[in-house]
């Protein structure tokens, strides 16, 4: 079973997320990855936001998740 590296677009589910923890962090329960769904959304300090917010990590069993498919790159 492939371990999900840290910084990796995966798809869980039909939503992207980052992989944030796997197997090798200690907080991540054996089997699963830990990720980042971009929740919550804020908005920028530069347009009033309040700034502070705390990310939502949701932890999931490896094998649940594919590869995301190729980013599209903007410049």
């Amino acid at each position: 079973m492939a371990t999900w590296q840290h910084g990796q677009l995966i798809e869980f589910d039909g939503l992207l997320a980052v992989v944030v923890g796997n197997q090798s962090d200690n907080w991540v329960p054996e089997e699963h990855a830990a990720l980042w769904f971009g929740t919550p959304q804020g908005e920028r300090k530069s347009k009033g936001g309040q700034g502070g917010l705390r990310p939502l990590i949701w932890t999931v069993p490896e094998d649940l998740c594919t590869e995301a498919a190729a980013p599209i790159i903007q410049h």
